[in-house]
C-alpha cells in the first residue's frame, strides 16, 4: 500500500512538472460567463487549485462525520455509566432499607425502642429533629443537643459582636 501510494505521488508530480513546463500554448476557458485567457499550464493549476479545495470539503465533512460518531459513543457510555450507577444507588439503598428493617426488628425483639424515624423518608431522626421539652438556658430559652448528646447553650458560644448581630436579625425578622 506504501509503494503504490508514493508511485501515485510521484505520477502526479511528473504530470505536474509536464504541465507547467511544457504547457507555454494559449488557452482560454469560460468560467460564470466570463471568457479568461490564460497558458495550458494556467488551466492545469486551476484544476489542481480546484481539486485541492474539493479534497479540503471532503476531508473536512469526514472530520466533523468521525467527530459528530465520536460524541454520539461518548454520549451512549456516558447514559450507560449513569443508568449503571442509579442501579447501583438503588441496590445499595434497598439493601440499606433492608438491613434498617432488620435491625429495628432486633431491636424490638430485645425491648429496646426504635429511633424515631421520618415518615416521608423513613430516615431516622437525629435528637436535634425530634421536638422534645428539655433544659432551657436561664432566660427561658430552650437549648438543644448535639449528635454528642451535649447541651449547647447557643448564647453563650457567641461572641459580642456576634450576639449583636443575632439580636438585630432577630428583631428584623419578628418586625416582618
Amino acid at each position: 500500500m506504501l509503494a503504490l501510494g508514493l508511485l501515485f505521488i510521484l505520477g502526479a508530480a511528473a504530470v505536474t512538472a509536464g504541465a507547467i513546463y511544457d504547457g507555454g500554448e494559449s488557452a482560454s476557458f469560460e468560467l460564470f460567463g466570463q471568457t479568461i485567457g490564460t497558458t495550458i499550464s494556467g488551466v492545469f493549476m486551476a484544476g489542481f487549485a480546484t481539486m485541492l479545495v474539493f479534497i479540503l470539503g471532503i476531508w473536512m465533512l469526514m472530520s466533523s462525520m468521525s467527530r459528530g460518531r465520536r460524541k454520539r459513543l461518548e454520549r451512549k457510555e456516558t447514559k450507560a455509566r449513569q443508568r449503571e450507577s442509579v442501579s447501583q444507588i438503588e441496590q445499595e439503598r434497598a439493601q440499606l432499607r433492608a438491613e434498617n428493617e432488620q435491625l429495628q426488628e432486633r431491636l424490638a425483639r430485645e425491648g429496646r425502642p426504635a429511633a424515631a424515624t421520618d415518615s416521608d423518608t423513613g430516615t431516622a431522626m437525629r435528637p436535634s429533629d425530634e421536638t422534645t421539652t428539655g433544659p432551657t438556658t436561664t432566660d427561658g430559652r430552650p437549648t438543644t443537643t448535639d449528635g454528642n448528646d451535649r447541651v449547647v447553650d447557643h448564647t453563650t458560644d457567641l461572641t459580642s459582636r456576634e450576639e449583636d448581630r443575632a439580636a438585630s436579625t432577630s428583631a428584623r425578622h419578628r418586625e416582618i
